[in-house]
């Protein structure tokens, strides 16, 4: 499990009893209830705090787990003071007093020399003043629910209005209720309770009337204790998973890389001396384009160098060949519309719907056409690869899934004949690493970095027979889906440890 899952499932023992072993001879906690409830009737008659209305009974329906006999469930409001909100006013970095917010505390900690000051009358400084064992819980924001309670005496602060401060009756059931305050069942609570989505917040009255289970004072202390001892051991576990997490992405990475460099230099997958070579293929695919600039079904373009043997990246066998990207497809004979004759309805491929899967392959959707679709388009259909020709979506690269049209930022690239050359075979050859590393040393523009078309024309590709590039294919889907499955495997040893 994650460091975060592990301290959970601590802190969710903890509450359900499971921690550490009940003491028969530990007094219930129904005593220390009813020595709350008496204390908070004197300081009621003392007139040292208001009395409160009586909350609800808690029904069994309320309890989401059993607890010890010796254990109750008591809401907040049952062990605490009327809880207080605080104070409304600007910071400044002079005044009479210190003005704690929810910013200032950062790793439930504060740097008290950093919180800035605020001014406020003698009359509403008496009710608002900090003292230890406070807790104090964040009411609205994306911080709604973080708690955190005043360890050491403060000299002079009151807190900010986006707080709600909870004053326990009985200072040694603070460090107990404190490790509530970060448990799975407080924040299901705080979930369940929270209202507004935009700026989510939780009330006072809400806040009361959460319910808390509460152990025997003695063995509140003894699982405080042994939370403590034993949340170090998780951060280290946290640091060893961490690490260990970035070498599986590294080497998960790499292996990655390796298959589908091997297969483009042909040690992937066996040669079978019955394919008809790659030499006869681009025979083929070059009267097929003669075919096609004839019927005026693509332009005529011109022809890119031949292939010097310098140019050559790495030794291939003998039944495939180097090509060129334009060589065996029709590279830049993409055909476009304008946005706003494109019908309500029609498919839209958007660049920013590929999502990176890991290791550079990336998961493709599909979204029908809005209103904001008025540019022109290219118009592209099944099997087309498409490839995203600047960043932030370089070298993203998919196979068009259906009949459509696509941003500008995707190239597409569409081979000649998929009986010849595989449009899948194609994109593990533009998400291979020697591929890769052509493209990122010839980007050019410093804000929008982007690939020439005429360099991406004139890429060399290695060519194998088309039915060894099917069976290319199919062996790196196979091996990529065992790196995964590997990974999967490692990461669920790692947390059962």
């Amino acid at each position: 499990m994650t460091p975060e899952q592990l301290r959970a499932s601590i802190l969710q023992q903890a509450m359900e009893g499971k921690l550490v072993k009940q003491d028969p001879n530990d007094e219930p906690a129904s005593e220390l209830l009813e020595k709350i409830k008496a204390e908070k009737e004197q300081l009621v008659k003392e007139k040292k705090i208001k009395k409160t209305k009586v909350l609800s009974k808690i029904n069994d329906g309320e309890k989401p787990f059993d607890i010890p006999n010796s254990w109750e469930w008591v809401r907040i409001g049952d062990i605490s003071d009327k809880p207080r909100y605080g104070y409304t006013a600007s910071a400044k970095e002079i005044g009479n007093v210190k003005f704690l917010r929810i910013t200032d505390i950062q790793g439930n900690k504060v740097n008290w020399d950093n919180v800035p000051f605020c001014t406020i009358t003698q009359d509403k400084l008496n009710s608002l003043l900090l003292k230890v064992n406070d807790v104090l819980i964040a009411r609205t924001g994306g911080t709604v629910g973080k708690s955190f309670v005043i360890r050491d005496q403060v000299d002079s602060a009151v807190f900010a209005s986006y707080l709600i401060r909870l004053r326990l009756l009985d200072d040694r059931i603070v460090p107990f209720i404190s490790e509530f305050l970060k448990s799975p069942l407080y924040w299901t609570s705080i979930t369940n309770n929270v209202s507004g989505t935009g700026q989510p917040n939780i009330n006072a009255t809400k806040l009361t009337n959460i319910i808390c289970p509460l152990p025997p004072l003695k063995e509140q202390q003894r699982i405080v204790t042994r939370i403590e001892k034993l949340m170090p051991l998780v951060d280290e576990y946290e640091k060893a998973y961490n690490r260990l997490k970035s070498i599986d992405n590294g080497f998960n990475d790499k292996m990655k890389q390796s298959i589908l460099q091997y297969a483009m230099e042909g040690k992937l997958v066996k040669q079978d001396s019955n394919d008809e070579p790659a030499s006869e293929l681009l025979k083929k695919i070059k009267d097929e384009k003669k075919q096609l600039v004839k019927e005026k079904k693509i332009k005529r373009s011109k022809s890119l160098p031949r292939i010097s043997e310098d140019e050559k990246l790495f030794d291939i066998p003998e039944n495939w060949e180097w090509v060129r990207l334009k060589d065996i497809t029709n590279f830049g004979n993409f055909n476009s519309v304008a946005g706003q004759d494109i019908q309500e309805g029609s498919w839209v491929l958007n660049m920013e719907d590929i999502i990176k899967n890991g290791g550079g392959f990336n998961k493709f959707t599909i979204k029908k056409l809005n209103d904001d679709f008025k540019s022109n388009k290219y118009i592209v259909e099944v099997g087309d690869v498409l490839y995203g020709k600047l960043r932030p979506y370089l070298r993203k690269i998919e196979i068009a899934p259906k009949n459509g049209f696509t941003t500008t930022e995707m190239f597409p690239i569409k081979v000649i004949n998929q009986n010849l050359i595989s449009p899948y075979y194609l994109r593990y050859v533009m998400l291979s690493p020697y591929f890769a590393n052509r493209i990122n040393g010839s980007t050019y523009g410093m804000k929008m970095p982007r690939v020439g078309t005429k360099y991406l024309a004139s890429m060399l590709i290695p060519l194998p027979p088309f039915e060894e590039q099917k069976r290319i294919v199919t062996k790196v889907e196979k091996m990529m889906a065992l790196v995964k499955y590997l990974n999967f495997k490692n990461k669920l040893a790692t947390g059962l440890k």
